[in-house]
């Protein structure tokens, strides 16, 4: 697939986990994003808190319930449950791979899928920004940008905008940041050789 990700800055929204808490909210929101597509490039389901199957139904219903409005990119921390999932896989429009699973994957493990999908993976550093151009990968999402906090204390140490500049910059592929940006995050993201920016708030923000 040629590396073409639609519009020169924009975002990707991630699916939180799904509770019974938050399932009302979690859908009112898949119907905000179909109804308001151009928001975002993409969705990406991810889900930690499922087993194989629990996943796969999920992104079934999401899928089934977007209609085609809004591409689903599929995401997988491990290398069974890709390998096991080509026919989810070939619905989808593309497969996201943590930063672990880039580091067990071979570009022939992608073979069937290079050209057909969008592929993406999840980078903290330069070696596995490498690592997922290397995989001929389409984009990485880079970061977490801020740090995270609970009660005041930093929880994950953000990487910041300048070291996220850095390696962005010398990147061969594209760069999304994430880690507690909002879509007033823009502009500060293309000034720092993002592509656009992405995360869970890109989902909750919808509307």
């Amino acid at each position: 697939m040629e590396n073409n990700l639609g519009r020169e800055h924009s975002s990707i929204a991630i699916t939180p986990d799904l509770s019974h808490e938050n399932i009302s909210s979690y859908i009112n929101n898949l119907e905000l994003i179909r109804r308001n597509s151009h928001k975002v490039d993409f969705l990406i389901i991810r889900n930690k808190s499922l087993d194989r199957d629990g996943y796969q139904k999920l992104a079934e219903r999401i899928m089934e319930s977007l209609n085609g409005k809004m591409p689903c990119i599929l995401h997988f921390d491990n290398l069974d449950s890709f390998m096991g999932m080509s026919d989810l896989i070939n619905e989808s429009y593309g497969v996201h791979f943590t930063s672990s699973l880039l580091k067990e994957l071979k570009k022939d493990d992608l073979k069937h899928f290079e050209k057909k999908k969008l592929l993406g993976g999840s980078c903290h550093n330069e070696k596995e920004i490498s690592l997922a151009s290397n995989l001929g990968l389409n984009y990485c999402i880079l970061g977490p940008i801020k740090d995270k906090l609970i009660d005041k204390k930093i929880i994950t140490k953000g990487i910041g905008w300048d070291k996220f500049s850095d390696m962005a910059k010398k990147s061969l592929i594209k760069i999304y940041a994430i880690g507690g940006l909002s879509n007033d995050d823009l502009e500060i993201a293309s000034k720092h050789y993002a592509c656009g920016i992405a995360g869970i708030s890109m989902f909750n923000q919808s509307s």
